[in-house]
């Protein structure tokens, strides 16, 4: 059990490090990301 949650852990990460890399300009595009970005932190969070 412990793996499997080192695994999403890393994932979260990763998709968390792509999205700041992608960060978008225009306001729709944003609102999408804002919101993908908040679900990974919020998921991050239950690791702590």
């Amino acid at each position: 059990m412990i793996k499997v949650d080192d695994k999403r852990h890393q994932e979260l990460l990763n998709l968390k490090k792509e999205l700041e890399k992608s960060r978008p300009h225009d306001i729709t595009a944003m609102r999408d990301w804002k919101h993908s970005m908040s679900k990974i932190l919020q998921e991050l969070e239950l690791f702590k």
